[in-house]
């Protein structure tokens, strides 16, 4: 019986390796098909988006959730809502509580984001989905410069990452200089 049940096993993986070359080719006949209907599994992730100094799926699964929040300027994104849309205004209605570190250029947007005291201090990470330039503060005073970063210019989905050393206080988190008046945002801590 053992004998019979040890080389089924090594049949069925047998049969999975040879199978799996037919599940490389699938991508791309996916990529050529139209859309996937509603209900089904979500599009490969561009190859683009997988060249970051560090791992960004958890925060591309959150930018590609159906029925991402909205947070307006101003509003506090709760730890356990990570990843958000935020509605940016024209730069010249948004009161920073610090002044940007770089001068956003003329015509474009930002906005201001809370996130509540983190529990443990510790390395988190701000990602956001387009263009912009980030400042973090936690004594509404300073900046906070970034521990690390990652940009990639060619993901269409994510686009840039910066990592700073929290603290147990409040954070502020700025966002100037975007092109657009929306821009998906995720802090979380660094996995």
């Amino acid at each position: 019986m053992r004998r019979f049940v040890l080389g089924l096993a090594l049949v069925l993986v047998g049969a999975g390796a040879q199978a799996e070359p037919a599940r490389e080719a699938e991508p791309a006949r996916q990529a050529q098909a139209s859309p996937p209907p509603t209900g089904a599994p979500a599009a490969p992730v561009p190859a683009a988006c997988t060249d970051f100094a560090w791992p960004l799926m958890r925060e591309e699964t959150w930018f590609a959730a159906p029925g991402l929040a909205r947070v307006a300027s101003g509003d506090t994104l709760r730890p356990e809502m990570p990843g958000a849309v935020l509605t940016l205004k024209p730069e010249a209605e948004v009161a920073f509580p610090v002044a940007p570190s770089r001068v956003p250029p003329p015509g474009s947007y930002g906005g201001v984001l809370r996130f509540p005291a983190p529990i443990r201090p510790g390395i988190h990470q701000v990602t956001l989905s387009d263009e912009a330039w980030i400042d973090v503060s936690q004594d509404g005073q300073t900046t906070r410069p970034p521990v690390d970063h990652t940009v990639n210019r060619d993901c269409p989905t994510l686009r840039k990452s910066l990592r700073y050393q929290f603290g147990t206080a409040p954070v502020i988190i700025e966002i100037s200089g975007a092109k657009r008046d929306t821009i998906k945002i995720a802090v979380a801590p660094v996995e």
